[in-house]
C-alpha cells in the first residue's frame, strides 16, 4: 500500500547560511509535492535535547526514509564524529550496514573536493547518491530525490515474458552484415578516417547478400506464408540498416553517403527481377525483396526529413539505372518510384483467405515500425513526399508511388516540413526536394493533384495533398 504522505528525516550540517538556504528550499519543495518533511528547523523545539531528537527521528518507525545532505562539513563531521552530525553518524552506520538492500537512506551531494570527487560520509562509500552540486540541474536531481521518496524508479524490470518462438525454429538465413554493421557504428560515433569506406562495405555485403533470402518454392509451405517468414526473419537486418541510416543522418556526414545510398538502392532493383540465368518463374517470386528494399527506403527517406538533411535527401531523389530485362522501354534511366511496386502475393491472400483489409501492405509497414529510430508519424510523412515528388518527377504511366501508409492517417493537418515551410528561411531549405520551384508554384502544383484522379481514396476516405502540403500557406509567404 502507497503512503500518501511519506514522512522523510532530513540530516544536514549547519555550514553556512547558503547552504542552510539551499536545504531549507529542497525541503520546502518536497513538502509541496506532499513529502512529510522533518527537519530540525521546523520541528526541533527550545530546550529540547538535540541528541535525543536527533535518535529518535532515526529510529522513528513512522519515518520511511532518511535524506542525508552532504557537502564538505557534513562528510568531515560524520568521519570525525565531531558535533551533532558525528552523533546521527554513529546512529546511522549501523542501519547502512545492515542490509545490502537498504533504500532508506541516501545521500545528496551538494560539494566537490578540487579533484571533482564527491563529498560523501565514508559509511556511505559504494553506494549511489543523488547529484545536486550544479544548481543549473536541480530539476533533475530533485526529481531523482522525488522518486526515491515515493519508490518510483525511473528504470523497472518488466514482466518476464515467453520464450521467443523463433528459438525452436529452424536458424534463419545469415546475412552476414553484423560485424560491417558494427564497424561502421564505431567508425562513425568515434568519427574515424575510415568512415565512408566502412559503410560503403557495409551496404556492398548487405546488397549482395541478399541473394541469400530468395524465395524458394516449398510445396509444403503455403506462398503467402512462406513470404510472411521471410519478412519476418529479415527485421534484424532491416534495423541495422535503419539505426546505421539514422547515424548517419544525425552526424550529418554529407551527401557522399546519400550517393552511396543511392547506389544501393539502385542495385537493390535488380533483384525485383529474373536474373537472366532464370526462365520459368512466378510474378510472386520477387515480391520479398519488392517489400523489403522500399521499406527500407521509405525508412530512409524518413531519417533525412527527421534529422533536416534535405540536399542530402534529394540525391535519393535521382533516377535510377534499372537493368535491361526490366525496361519497359529504351530508356535505361527511371524514376525513384520504380522502388515502390505492387506486392501481389499480399493482394493474392487477402483475396484467398477473405481477410476483408484495405491494404495487407500497410499493415505490415505499420505492425513492423518499432525497434527503430523512426515513428509511424515520420514514415506517413516520408510517404507523402514521395507520394507528391513522384507525381512532379515523373509522366511514366505506369508508376506512381502509391502512399500506403497514409490509410492509418488521422486528420489532415499539415506535416511537419510542410507547415514549417510558411517560413520563407525554411521554404528555402526544402525547395530542393520541391524541384526548385516557387511557392506560388508549388500552390499551383499540390491544386491540380488536389483535384486529380491521383488522389489515394480508400472507399469514401481521400487524403487532401493541399492541406497536408500547408500549399496556401506557403504560396501566401513564399
Amino acid at each position: 500500500m502507497e503512503i500518501t504522505n511519506p514522512k522523510v528525516f532530513v540530516s544536514y550540517c549547519w555550514t553556512n547560511p547558503e547552504h542552510e538556504n539551499f536545504v531549507i528550499g529542497l525541503a520546502e519543495d518536497l513538502v509541496s509535492s506532499g513529502v512529510d518533511i522533518i527537519i530540525d528547523k521546523w520541528n526541533l523545539r527550545d530546550g529540547q535535547d538535540s541528541i535525543s531528537f536527533m535518535e529518535s527521528m532515526i529510529n522513528d518507525k513512522d519515518i520511511g526514509k532518511v535524506l542525508i545532505i552532504s557537502d564538505k562539513g557534513y562528510a568531515d563531521k560524520a568521519n570525525n564524529r565531531a558535533g551533532g552530525v558525528g552523533t546521527e553518524a554513529q546512529i546511522i552506520s549501523p542501519e547502512v550496514y545492515a542490509s545490502a538492500t537498504q533504500t532508506k537512506f541516501v545521500v545528496v551531494t551538494t560539494e566537490k573536493d578540487s579533484q571533482g570527487h564527491h563529498y560523501v560520509p565514508t559509511f556511505y562509500k559504494g553506494r549511489i547518491f543523488i547529484d545536486m552540486t550544479d544548481l543549473n540541474n536541480y530539476t533533475d536531481g530533485f526529481e531523482k530525490v522525488l522518486r526515491w521518496v515515493y519508490d518510483k524508479p525511473v528504470y523497472e524490470k518488466p514482466e518476464i515474458g515467453k520464450k521467443p518462438s523463433f528459438l525452436d525454429s529452424a536458424p534463419k538465413t545469415s546475412l552476414g552484415t553484423s560485424s560491417y554493421y558494427a564497424r561502421a557504428v564505431d567508425a562513425i560515433r568515434g568519427g574515424k578516417t575510415t568512415i565512408l569506406g566502412c559503410f560503403d562495405e557495409y551496404l556492398s555485403t548487405l546488397v549482395t547478400n541478399f541473394e541469400r533470402i530468395r524465395l524458394e518454392k516449398d510445396d509444403a509451405i503455403p506462398e503467402d506464408e512462406a513470404f510472411l517468414k521471410n519478412i519476418e526473419e529479415f527485421i534484424p537486418e532491416r534495423n541495422e540498416f535503419i539505426n546505421l541510416v539514422s547515424l548517419v543522418c544525425r552526424y550529418n556526414l554529407g551527401g557522399d553517403f546519400s550517393k552511396r545510398l543511392h547506389a544501393f538502392f539502385q542495385e537493390s532493383l535488380t533483384y525485383y527481377y529474373t536474373p537472366e540465368s532464370v526462365s520459368s518463374y512466378r510474378e510472386t517470386d520477387y515480391d520479398n525483396y519488392k517489400f523489403i528494399i522500399s521499406e527500407l527506403y521509405l525508412y530512409t527517406i524518413a531519417n533525412y526529413l527527421k534529422y533536416e538533411r534535405f540536399d542530402e535527401c534529394a540525391v535519393l531523389f535521382e533516377k535510377y539505372y534499372i537493368p535491361l530485362k526490366a525496361r519497359f522501354g529504351d530508356n535505361p534511366l527511371t524514376s525513384f518510384t520504380v522502388i515502390n511496386q505492387d506486392v501481389a502475393i499480399l493482394d493474392w491472400r487477402n483475396r484467398a483467405r477473405k481477410l476483408g483489409r484495405r491494404s495487407l501492405h500497410a499493415d505490415l509497414i505499420k505492425e513492423r515500425c518499432h525497434g527503430v529510430p523512426v515513428t509511424f508519424n515520420e514514415i506517413h510523412q516520408a510517404d507523402f513526399l514521395c507520394y507528391i515528388k513522384g507525381l512532379a518527377v515523373t509522366d511514366e504511366s505506369y508508376v506512381f508511388w502509391y502512399p500506403l501508409t497514409l490509410i492509418y492517417l488521422n486528420g489532415h493537418r499539415a506535416f511537419e516540413i510542410f507547415a514549417k515551410a510558411s517560413e520563407p528561411s525554411y521554404f528555402k531549405r526544402i525547395q530542393i526536394l520541391l524541384g526548385g520551384v516557387s511557392g506560388a508554384a508549388f500552390h499551383s502544383f499540390i491544386t491540380e493533384v488536389e483535384k486529380s484522379e491521383k488522389v489515394p481514396r480508400w472507399g469514401f476516405e481521400r487524403i487532401s495533398p493541399l492541406r497536408l502540403s500547408n500549399a496556401e500557406e506557403i504560396a501566401k509567404s513564399n
